[in-house]
């Protein structure tokens, strides 16, 4: 009969972005450090209370990251309901956890990470702008409204963008909340 093959690492290849994991069928690989469990445990306590008031960002290590730290230091307000989970590169970030955030109630999910030809891993971002498309469709089938979400490359160097992205997403949750609260006191007037 046909023999199975197993999928075998070499190690001196991997550049350990994660896209392996994140793009992974069977769900085999794991990443050190930053596994399935790990990421989904800090997504699940960023949104364990008021979920729909939190922008949840996924922020690579090199660059977004470093981004928000630069803002912090340069005393930068941004938002208080913006909750950060790092990881290694967005190449990391799978649509799973996506899904999860927003099954979770989140409202508003920002994933940032290294401008296209500055990834620290090569290439992992530019897996993660192919992956938008598969996570928009994804938010379409589940009738989560496409502005709830957001793709951006930012730099360690760039706070005032970390900055000014936070902030406009804050704003735009809460003109989406007040929305759903006017459309909430209607439907109650009605009935």
């Amino acid at each position: 009969g046909k023999q199975k093959k197993r999928s075998t690492l070499t190690s001196a290849l991997c550049k350990g972005c994660g896209t392996c994991a994140a793009e992974c069928p069977t769900v085999a690989i794991e990443m050190k450090h930053f596994t399935d469990a790990q990421i989904q445990a800090q997504i699940d306590a960023a949104l364990k209370e008021d979920p729909e008031n939190k922008v949840l960002g996924i922020l690579c290590n090199w660059c977004s990251y470093g981004g928000a730290d630069t803002a912090g230091t340069a005393r930068m307000q941004y938002p208080t309901n913006l909750r950060i989970v790092r990881v290694m590169c967005t190449g990391r970030v799978d649509k799973k956890f996506i899904e999860r955030a927003f099954d979770l109630g989140a409202g508003m999910i920002l994933i940032a990470g290294c401008h296209q030809g500055d990834c620290h891993y090569i290439s992992g971002n530019h897996h993660m702008a192919k992956r938008e498309k598969l996570i928009r469709r994804m938010l379409d089938k589940k009738g989560v409204n496409q502005d709830r979400f957001r793709l951006e490359w930012i730099s360690a160097s760039e706070g005032v963008k970390f900055q000014m992205v936070a902030t406009e997403m804050a704003e735009k949750l809460d003109k989406f909340n007040a929305t759903k609260v006017e459309v909430a006191e209607v439907s109650e007037t009605t009935n």
